[in-house]
């Protein structure tokens, strides 16, 4: 009798335990849902696609006396509205998770699915995918537009490494919403994580300039406001002054955002909601 209690006790545990997929989805209805979102992503829309208009449309003001613009320097132009887009970003990934703290969901979240790695893995995949989609998205649109307004540009637009720096805003910003997803998750709140990542993001870049012997380690920084860091790799059509090679610039972000998920998946799971 014992033994057939167990195991009806363990087939409707089964039974109902969700399946990731279904983990997924819900996440997906949430952070599509939030206000916050499409207000985070027409903001990052806004800083990608205006900020590189405005940086062709002042050198085609003398594209003349300048001539054809190099089609690496236009990959370059057409990122620098991520500088200040990335933040948006930031923002959203944080309070994906920092919502469900500050508003107390995260019990009722927890107590649905106590599953608690399972669940923070499905979370943090649909803040990815969303960020890749509109990191990919953006920079093709803003490299097209400032293509097409460019009088002159030399080079060959389909090179292999043009075509990955154009497409590397998607996993830059993948990247950096995992990060900033993982600080959140370990601070238990969107305002910790977006102060944490904003300030490795935007403060310490800014204050080592210039300061000897920093020059070396802002390399292995996830992310920046301008080329140099680590994150930032990915999106250049040839090798970083003082930079990393591309790929080798992505490790050491991916590297961050393992060692990042792997705190918030430990601390999540040991302490309480």
């Amino acid at each position: 009798m014992a033994i057939s209690a167990a195991t009806t006790e363990h087939r409707c545990t089964a039974h109902t335990e969700p399946s990731f997929v279904h983990l997924v989805q819900s996440e997906w209805i949430k952070i599509r849902t939030v206000r916050s979102t499409l207000w985070c992503l027409l903001v990052l829309t806004a800083a990608v696609i205006g900020i590189g208009f405005l940086a062709v449309a002042n050198r085609n003001a003398h594209a003349d006396q300048l001539g054809p613009l190099p089609v690496g320097q236009l990959v370059i132009r057409s990122h620098i509205g991520l500088s200040l887009g990335q933040l948006a970003v930031v923002v959203l990934a944080a309070r994906s998770i920092g919502g469900e703290y500050g508003t107390g969901l995260i019990s009722t979240s927890l107590t649905a699915v106590p599953w608690r790695k399972r669940w923070l893995a499905a979370k943090a995949l649909v803040v990815a995918a969303v960020a890749l989609v509109a990191g990919v998205l953006l920079s093709a649109a803003a490299f097209a537009l400032l293509y097409a307004i460019t009088p002159a540009v030399s080079g060959p637009v389909m090179h292999p490494e043009v075509v990955r720096a154009v497409l590397g805003g998607g996993p830059y910003l993948a990247g950096l919403a995992l990060l900033a997803f993982a600080v959140a998750t370990v601070m238990r709140s969107s305002v910790g994580g977006i102060v944490v990542v904003s300030a490795m993001s935007f403060v310490i870049p800014i204050m080592s300039m210039g300061v000897p012997g920093f020059d070396g380690l802002l390399r292995f920084l996830p992310s920046g406001l301008f080329p140099g860091n680590a994150g930032w790799a990915i999106m250049q059509p040839g090798p970083m002054l003082n930079g990393l090679a591309p790929w080798a610039g992505f490790a050491v972000l991916c590297a961050w955002v393992a060692a990042g998920m792997a705190v918030a998946a430990y601390l999540l799971d040991r302490r309480d909601a």
